[in-house]
């Protein structure tokens, strides 16, 4: 699978710029989570529209994408880049969008530990999780091989499953009645893995389940090892420099993180490691004509 790939033209990086420096980035947040706003004035500019023309484009062909070149500030750029991608902002706590995120070697927080990720849908105990993801690069990982990023869609792990051969992991996955347990959220939730071309999906929470209600197969943990085995076979190593983002479809793909570093400057609470913001949309994004 070949990532497309984005370049913000300078034109619509200024605009951005721009508008983060006249706009808190709260006064930004409650702004668009009215339904009544109207649009900001550089969403007219015709650089932005070109922008979203790519986005969609390559949305449409996808399901992702990288943006390169990004601006960097609070957070307020990476929320009027995914403006882009037309659909409602998810709100956190008090009326957050934009969370922030910094890798550290001190927590076990899957959102924050240094050791390798898994691949996996965002919110996938939630009753209705997110449609999409954006994730925006504001450091990058002291080592530039470590905090790799992948995009596994959904349509090629299914197709390499079946290639395989790997007929028991796909009934796990299109047929198995499972349960997936958040422990720090205190939620859960009950279905099918992948229906109707959607997929949610993460080892921890279905791991959890498994040792609170023992409702999952003896073979789970094969089956995990198939699904990262075949993500790995059908995606590709994105390296993210500050400014650079994935745009990423929350029902249609997979997303990973390989391990990170820590680079210490006075051990063991000062140190520079990989930071990003991350903001999800309610509903797949849709595009007028």
């Amino acid at each position: 699978m070949n990532t497309i790939e984005i370049t913000m033209s300078p034109a619509v990086s200024h605009l951005l710029e721009v508008t983060a420096k006249t706009h808190r980035i709260d006064s930004l947040e409650q702004y668009f989570l009215d339904p009544a706003s109207s649009q900001l004035d550089f969403t007219f500019e015709p650089e932005w529209h070109d922008f979203v023309d790519q986005v969609s484009n390559a949305w449409k062909t996808n399901h992702h994408m990288v943006v390169r070149n990004m601006p960097t500030d609070n957070g307020a750029s990476t929320l009027l880049a995914a403006l882009s991608l037309p659909a409602r902002f998810k709100p956190y706590r008090d009326q957050k969008i934009v969370k922030h995120f910094k890798m550290s070697p001190w927590t076990e927080e899957l959102s924050q530990t240094i050791k390798e990720g898994h691949f996996h849908t965002d919110l996938n105990t939630a009753p209705i999780p997110p449609a999409a993801t954006v994730i925006h690069c504001i450091k990058s990982d002291p080592d530039p091989k470590m905090g790799v990023s992948r995009v596994a869609l959904l349509s090629d792990l299914i197709n390499h499953l079946e290639k395989v051969g790997a007929t028991e992991t796909l009934t796990f996955l299109t047929e198995t009645q499972v349960d997936m347990v958040d422990e720090r959220k205190q939620s859960a939730w009950s279905g099918l893995i992948v229906e109707s071309d959607a997929i949610r999906f993460h080892p921890e929470t279905l791991r959890a389940a498994a040792r609170r209600l023992n409702s999952l197969p003896e073979d789970l943990e094969a089956y995990l090892a198939q699904i990262h085995e075949s993500a790995l076979a059908v995606s590709e190593p994105i390296h993210l420099a500050p400014g650079d983002a994935i745009f990423v479809s929350n029902k249609r793909a997979l997303h990973y993180r390989g391990a990170c570093t820590a680079q210490f400057t006075m051990f063991p609470h000062e140190f520079q490691t990989r930071e990003i913001y991350v903001l999800h949309l309610q509903e797949e994004p849709q595009w007028s004509v």
